[in-house]
């Protein structure tokens, strides 16, 4: 028993580690923008049908670090543009979060029914990123659950170091504090607003590369991840990263122990009973500030 709950436990760390990923990315755009993304989910999906493209028609099956590198910078372009196309026009109205919402969920059921005109209905997989497995004491953790651990974190780490290491990191930063202020320093408040939805892009895209191997990539998957990637949000604080990334594992550990002992039907229904008990307590998240 214990050795299964140890499995299950590693399975958790897995899944929230990629949660993780996500979670910073949709954290860093509200961050900075207080602007919510629904297109979020559709993101997800695009990065997990790029690299089936870059495997299957392109012939790179199991070379993920080719998929990678060619893989971030379409997505970073992908969510620059996208930003500047239809989120920055809207920044000069009246009421413009809202306006964001509606045009960024009506790109995302666009995107969908794209993905399901260009690949077709059925489902598409991708190979492990590795074989085999590693046995400790009993325990056997799978390469594949292992190398999604290692890039989501690696991933995770390069972040932190470009937001608290770099020009354009130390913009972001001034930017999410006060915007109007940042502009009167010199700082180009609306590129900054573009190249965070790039870098987002590319974290859940790089997600939807990782969880691509132990799920499917399908036209409607990405509202699953949108929904979690909220829940991780509102859970841990609106606009708080720290909060955002211990939220991800405590929600990755909650759906992993959930699926394992009641089945994954439960799943959702106990991340919203955790978000909304947790809120009924602390309405701000676990690390939010009242605004």
């Amino acid at each position: 028993m214990l050795l299964e709950y140890l499995d299950v436990f590693i399975s958790g760390m897995t899944i929230g580690s990629v949660y993780a990923l996500m979670a910073v990315g949709l954290t860093l755009v509200y961050g900075v923008s207080r602007a919510f993304n629904f297109a979020y989910g559709s993101f997800y999906s695009l990065g997990g049908y790029i690299a089936w493209v870059l495997m299957m028609l392109i012939g790179l099956r199991g070379g993920y670090f080719m998929v990678f590198a060619l893989a971030i910078p379409i997505l970073m372009v992908f969510g620059y543009f996208t930003e500047k196309a239809i989120v920055a026009p809207l920044r000069k109205r009246s009421d413009w979060e809202v306006k964001v919402m509606m045009i960024t969920l009506g790109l995302a059921l666009f995107m969908d029914n794209g993905y399901q005109v260009l690949f077709g209905p059925r489902m598409k997989s991708l190979p492990p990123i590795m074989d085999g497995a590693i046995e400790a004491g009993g325990i056997y953790i799978s390469n594949q659950d292992l190398m999604i651990f290692i890039l989501s974190i690696t991933g995770i780490l390069a972040f932190r170091w470009i937001l608290n290491n770099t020009r354009i990191g130390m913009a972001v930063r001034a930017v999410a504090q006060n915007p109007d202020g940042a502009q009167i320093v010199g700082i180009p408040k609306d590129k900054i607003f573009a190249a965070t939805f790039g870098i987002s892009t590319v974290m859940v895209g790089a997600g939807g590369v990782l969880l691509a191997q132990k799920y499917f990539i399908s036209p409607m998957g990405g509202w699953d991840i949108l929904v979690k990637s909220w829940v991780i949000t509102a859970f841990g604080g609106m606009g708080s990263i720290r909060g955002g990334l211990y939220a991800a594992f405590i929600l990755g550990l909650l759906e992993a122990f959930v699926g394992y002992w009641f089945g994954l039907n439960w799943v959702l229904f106990a991340l919203f009973a955790v978000l909304l008990t947790t809120l009924a307590i602390r309405p701000q998240g676990l690390m939010g500030k009242w605004g």
